[in-house]
């Protein structure tokens, strides 16, 4: 049996799910951790607007793949690079605030899921290093700016 490609997007869909199932309701939930640490006002319907959205983007941007191929491996490779700075992000958190945060435990299907396209797709030349390189930055800039407007957030809170 051979896993193609948008098999291993859609692994990321079916992770991401999983991701945040963990992050409603694992401890006291992201929601209220971001609540405690960096945004008075944020709110589950924010979580569920904002994670619906990515959802979507990120399914469309599978679906333009799966149809028109080529360089259109970008858009669902950065959203692929986003979840796993995103996985990189909870680990951080999780070892500066010493207290578990609701959605490293799902990252690890992150990593190996990025390591299966790693290892099966970029190294085979199946997708181009261009391409890769390109999703990487667009993918981490992504996660940067998520989290750089929750600490923005968070220091207008304190002024």
């Amino acid at each position: 049996m051979e896993i193609t490609l948008s098999v291993l997007f859609w692994g990321y869909v079916i992770a991401y799910c999983v991701h945040v199932i963990e992050e409603l309701t694992v401890g006291e939930g992201f929601v209220e951790m971001m609540r405690k640490t960096f945004y008075l006002e944020y709110s589950g319907r924010m979580f569920f607007g904002f994670n619906l959205m990515i959802f979507l983007v990120f399914m469309v941007g599978i679906v333009l793949f799966e149809v028109f191929g080529g360089v259109w491996v970008i858009w669902p490779l950065s959203f692929a690079f986003m979840f796993v700075t995103n996985g990189f992000w909870h680990l951080l958190q999780t070892i500066v605030l010493r207290e578990f945060s609701p959605g490293l435990i799902t990252s690890t299907i992150y990593w190996i899921l990025m390591y299966f396209i790693t290892r099966y797709f970029l190294l085979t030349g199946e997708i181009l290093l261009l391409y890769f390189v390109i999703a990487a930055v667009i993918g981490t800039l992504i996660t940067l700016v998520m989290f750089g407007l929750a600490y923005h957030v968070r220091r207008q809170m304190k002024k």
